[in-house]
């Protein structure tokens, strides 16, 4: 039994079935009437009969995430299992150093790598749909790296300097995390602490920031976690309880978020969460610098902020000269969020020197 109350505790290869299934059923859920083309061709990509079809798109818009379409969740026969631990192996090892290679084989040539393999080892060969479904998973800029090498795969997955074109809102959103250059108190005493840390999102068409999450503990998943809630969840009651006045319409689910490669984001939790719910993950490539360029921005304007309130650390010893930090040190960490949300809302209205208007109206 498929425990969905845990998404990392589902076996991998479970899990890339129903990721690979969700990217096609999630077009067929969104229309009232798919047409019948449509439908027969995501049956045969999918290796799927009209009924199971049928099945998995009404579990899918019950529940419009990927965990939805496990193999265990809908109309499995009585006494199924999954794949034996030693095949799932066989194919992992055939993927790796026979399909992922420049000779570049078809699903057809790896079925009977496969097969070979499989006969060897005395063990029952997969079928076909199991393998395309697992190649199917792959992320395609590593398929073409390893197939075709990385310039291609930079050329046809990555873009550009230059041409790097988001036109709508929370179609792509970055994030990233920063030492604020502030010294921060502790509530009961006002006695100096240390320098806060701050995951910020950016919605990179409208320049709105998406989300942020302040803590004094370093980057982790949990933050990046609490960000990405932050970012999807309106920001009205949470404003409220701030007692800021202020709109800040930002929520919902991203298509796609840009990280760069710290540990925090390829986490597992961090990788199937996405996935189960339809966001792509995508990493900065090593050298391209533009990939992070909107939040590294963001966070230049948020420090340059910062440097006016007490206890600002600067961003150099240079500019701090004899100011001492910690002696006029004068936020909690309470404070400095709500001081935040201000200045983000009033980031928002000012006219965006790219866009030429202010975020709020882009």
């Amino acid at each position: 039994m498929v425990d969905r109350s845990d998404i990392n505790a589902v076996d991998d290869a479970a899990w890339e079935q129903a990721v690979a299934r969700e990217a096609v059923i999630r077009r067929l859920a969104s229309k009232a009437s798919p047409n019948r083309a449509e439908f027969l061709k995501a049956c045969r990509d999918l290796g799927l009969k009209r009924s199971r079809l049928y099945e998995l798109i009404s579990a899918y818009k019950t529940r419009p995430v990927a965990s939805s379409l496990l193999a265990a969740q809908v109309g499995t026969p009585t006494g199924s299992r999954r794949l034996h631990d030693e095949i799932e192996r066989v194919i992992s090892g055939a993927i790796e150093d026979f399909y992922k290679s420049l000779q570049k084989p078809s699903i057809n040539a790896l079925q009977k790598e496969v097969r070979r393999r499989c006969s060897k080892r005395g063990l029952r060969p997969p079928c076909w749909t199991t393998l395309r479904d697992r190649v199917a998973a792959i992320d395609p800029a590593e398929l073409t790296a390893v197939r075709e090498g990385a310039k291609a795969s930079r050329q046809r997955h990555h873009p550009v300097p230059g041409s790097y074109q988001v036109e709508r809102a929370y179609e792509v959103v970055q994030i990233d995390h920063t030492l604020v250059d502030v010294i921060v108190v502790d509530r009961v005493h006002r006695k100096p602490l240390q320098r806060p840390w701050l995951t910020l999102a950016i919605d990179v068409a409208s320049r709105m920031v998406a989300g942020f999450y302040l803590t004094l503990e370093p980057p982790s998943a949990l933050s990046v976690a609490l960000a990405i809630q932050h970012l999807v969840q309106p920001k009205f009651n949470w404003l409220e309880s701030l007692g800021i006045d202020a709109d800040w319409p930002a929520e919902g689910l991203p298509e796609t978020i840009h990280v760069d490669n710290a540990k925090e984001f390829r986490s597992k939790a961090m990788k199937r969460g996405a996935e189960e719910h339809g966001i792509s993950l995508q990493y900065r490539p090593i050298g391209a610098p533009h990939y992070g360029g909107h939040i590294e921005r963001l966070i230049g304007t948020m420090m340059g902020a910062v440097h006016l309130l007490p206890g600002s650390t600067f961003s150099s010893i240079k500019d701090r000269g004899d100011y001492d930090s910690v002696g006029k040190s004068a936020m909690t960490l309470d404070e400095l969020e709500r001081w935040l949300a201000l200045e983000i809302t009033r980031y928002h209205a000012e006219r965006h020197r790219a866009l030429g208007i202010p975020p709020v109206a882009a």
